[in-house]
């Protein structure tokens, strides 16, 4: 304590209890410790540390404190630490203790793992649970994450620091076809957002290969996935023309397909914010992503509508189960995106919708103790499909009426919008608001189909049958 003081250092002293075990096995150079369990009285010193905190010192065994260091008590001064104080009149007395220690229980260590009769013992109860399992049919996968490096560049930012890059978006696109390919067929591909690590600004992608495990295709022409990692030449006119030929196929009305828009009032505070010498429309590869993302917005015209939303849900609580859509009011007349460039089912200004039947959109999943159907193939997906628009019509008489006609122009912005306010209901507490979306928007040329949430997979594939009629009706290929 002493010297720690000496050296600047602020020391206490500590009395306790000391154990020590024997060691497994022995050292082979210096002493290996205790011959046998041993426990007694103890004494030792702590030191403090500016940003470490006590540290304890044992110079008796010349250990740092650790586990089997037990304080009682710490002082400054060793004689406060006494358990008993006071005086009395002369007398004998004699004082003595008794300590020992037990193990009462050890895991399975280097030093010491497992006997042979342990393992066989182990071995013999996982054998019981596998049967179990296996006559239980629970099926137990292990999931992995491979890291691929590109051969050709194994050094670049993109394949060791950095979170995207042309290459690795154009490579794994490629190497997301080769594996369709080859484990299936049939396999339907998705392109979605991926995790998003601490300190990126955006979450990464992710590509994903779906397929069923009956051998039924859920997309049958891989003509029409298109390739994201190729430019295309879709424009804003295409997607209306591929919505409004869905909403048909679906048997919803086409008026309510509302033109999506960037937020002009956003854009042009971000646009004030710019130094007076600073041209927004242009930006170098240096520029951070916001000038890039506003530049981009700006070059491509804040009048123009970036996509469609279609509110769309299945109703499963009708007697028949059809796709049924509804108005969607904002208190604007445009619908608005939030701010950013992801695709814009992302960033469909839900909040903005009527609280007026809020609690309907909830998506109820299924039972997962409920007994479930056999899916239905791709035929007779594709033949269901072809029935709703029949259906539809018999129904309504609403086929044809959310487009002029065949190989017309389909001119959905400024005519829609107009329609739609007039159309809009005065009364919304009784309003019953579809709040998922089916969206279409072109991204670098290629049309890109955003798809709603559903509860049940059937549904799902009866959708996806039917954006494969359209984009086979259209000769367009599209990313889903």
């Amino acid at each position: 304590m002493q010297l720690l003081r000496r050296a600047g250092l602020a020391a206490r002293f500590v009395s306790g209890y000391l154990i020590q075990l024997a060691a497994d096995v022995k050292s082979l150079d210096g002493p290996s410790g205790p011959e046998t369990d041993f426990t007694d009285l103890h004494a030792w010193c702590e030191a403090y540390v500016p940003g470490a905190g006590w540290i304890g010192l044992d110079p008796t065994s010349g250990l740092l404190t650790g586990e089997g260091h037990l304080p009682l008590a710490a002082t400054p001064d060793p004689s406060s630490a006494a358990p008993v104080t006071g005086a009395v009149e002369k007398c004998e007395t004699e004082f003595h203790f008794e300590m020992h220690v037990s193990r009462v229980y050890e895991d399975p260590r280097v030093t010491k793992p497992y006997s042979d009769e342990q393992w066989q013992e182990i071995d013999a109860l996982g054998r019981r649970v596998d049967e179990q399992l296996k006559s239980q049919d629970v099926r137990l996968t292990m999931g992995g994450e491979p890291t691929f490096v590109s051969i050709d560049d194994m050094e670049g930012p993109e394949w060791n620091t950095a979170a995207v890059g042309v290459d690795k978006q154009h490579m794994s696109v490629t190497l997301l076809h080769r594996l369709r390919q080859r484990f299936a067929p049939g396999g339907r591909l998705h392109f979605g957002q991926g995790k998003w690590d601490p300190g990126e600004s955006l979450p990464r992608w992710a590509y994903s290969c779906l397929w069923r495990t009956d051998g039924e295709p859920i997309w049958s022409n891989p003509e029409l996935l298109a390739d994201v990692s190729r430019p295309g030449r879709a424009q804003i006119e295409r997607a209306g023309e591929f919505l409004v030929e869905l909403a048909d196929r679906l048997g919803v009305e086409g008026a309510w397909i509302r033109p999506a828009y960037e937020d002009v009032w956003h854009t042009l505070e971000q646009e004030q914010k710019l130094p007076v010498d600073v041209d927004p429309r242009e930006f170098d590869l240096d520029a951070d992503e916001d000038r890039r993302r506003l530049a981009k917005i700006i070059e491509s015209g804040l009048s123009k509508p970036v996509g469609y939303a279609l509110p769309l849900t299945k109703a499963w609580w009708q007697a028949k189960a059809r796709w049924t859509s509804g108005p969607w009011p904002f208190r604007s007349e445009r619908l608005f995106l939030l701010p950013g460039d992801s695709p814009i089912g992302l960033r469909l200004p839900l909040d903005a919708l009527p609280l007026a039947g809020k609690d309907s959109r909830i998506l109820y999943s299924i039972d997962p103790f409920d007994g479930r159907q056999p899916l239905p193939g791709y035929q007779e997906i594709r033949r269901r499909s072809r029935e709703v628009v029949s259906d539809a019509a018999a129904a309504s008489n609403i086929v044809g009426q959310s487009k002029p006609g065949r190989g017309t122009p389909v001119r959905l912005d400024a005519a829609n919008l107009a329609r739609d306010e007039a159309e809009r209901p005065k009364d919304l507490t009784a309003l019953d608001v579809v709040a998922t979306a089916l969206c279409v928007e072109p991204r670098g040329g290629r049309l890109h189909v955003f798809m709603p949430p559903l509860t049940r997979l059937e549904d799902y594939l009866e959708l996806v049958g039917i954006v494969e009629a359209v984009a086979e009706q259209l000769e367009q290929p599209v990313v889903i």
